[in-house]
Order: structure tokens, then C-alpha cells, then sequence
């Protein structure tokens, strides 16, 4: 089994391992939203989430193989994106995505059911100019079809940072 179907896999037990596994943030409160990572053998998981252990985490995540290079970002889908993604669909063309700053790294999206609804998937590089904004700035951007998503984070930019690095490749 390779290594990225064995993390897709193990996704859905994420909320399980983070709510044990979630690294600290000097700065921030108990109860205050940031971002946190949790940094595991072979993989890296940047959530939102308002305490260390919780599996009450935000509407947006990233994970990675660690040293890939590439991050995969998930989430809820709001009631706007889908019904954005159905209309493109029902006119039979795909759905579209685009990554603000505007980043050709970001690829790949996939619309699934989960526990909670309807969910969205892509992947993008974790040195691309939208990462780099994310990293900069706590705000993260995209549009699904005509459907904006926003997650603005300013609390735990540290995480961010310590995500990037455990996700980029390696210097050779």
C-alpha cells in the first residue's frame, strides 16, 4: 500500500489522533481559534481548532506527506459551493477551482459526502504563491465554480510556518 492511499485511509480517523496529537502555541488562549499543527511520523495536519484537545476542529484542514512538497486541503462545503458545483455538473462540465492569489499548483478537486455534509479536497504546493499568502497572512482563498471560500486565521501563524517546513522538500 503506498504511502498516499495509507494517509487517505487514515483520514477519517484525523479528528481522533489531533485531539490528542495537536502541538501547542505559546500565544495563544485556551479557547481561542488558531491554527495548529500536529506534527506525526510521516505526515503533517494543520487544523482551526479552539483548544489542544478537541475533535471539534474548524471547516478547513491541510495535511501532507511529509518532505512532498504538496499539501492536501479539505473541508465542509458550504450550501453556496454546492449548489455551485451541481449547477456545473448538471450542464456537464467539470468544476472549476481557483486558488487566490491565483497559484497553477492547485489541482485535483474532489467533491465527496461525509459525516457532516458535502466536502471538497484539492492539492497544491506548500511553496506556491497561495501558501505563501497563507503563510503570511492566516487567510487562505479559493473559489469553487462561482462559490467563494474564505478561512481567516491570524491566531497561531507560527503553525502555518511549521507546517510549510515539515511539508516542503527537502534542499538538495
Amino acid at each position: 500500500m503506498t504511502d498516499w492511499l495509507r494517509m487517505s485511509i487514515c483520514i477519517g480517523a484525523v479528528a481522533v489522533v489531533a485531539s490528542v496529537a495537536l502541538g501547542s502555541s505559546a500565544r495563544a488562549a485556551e479557547g481561542d481559534v488558531q491554527w495548529r499543527v500536529s506534527d506525526q511520523d510521516h505526515s503533517a495536519l494543520l487544523v482551526t481548532a479552539d483548544s489542544e484537545a478537541t475533535d471539534n476542529l474548524g471547516p478547513l484542514l491541510f495535511h501532507c506527506k511529509k518532505g512532498s512538497g504538496r499539501a492536501t486541503a479539505e473541508g465542509d462545503m458550504s450550501e453556496d459551493a454546492r449548489s455551485a458545483i451541481a449547477a456545473t455538473m448538471l450542464h456537464d462540465e467539470e468544476p472549476n477551482l481557483v486558488v487566490t492569489p491565483e497559484d497553477a499548483s492547485a489541482f485535483g478537486p474532489e467533491f465527496f459526502t461525509g459525516m457532516n455534509g458535502w466536502r471538497y479536497r484539492f492539492q497544491l504546493s506548500v511553496t506556491g504563491p497561495a501558501f505563501e499568502q497563507f503563510e503570511r497572512t492566516g487567510g487562505f482563498r479559493f473559489k469553487l465554480g462561482d462559490s467563494s471560500v474564505s478561512s481567516d486565521f491570524k491566531l497561531g501563524l507560527e503553525n502555518i510556518r511549521k507546517f510549510q517546513e515539515l511539508c516542503k522538500r527537502p534542499a538538495t
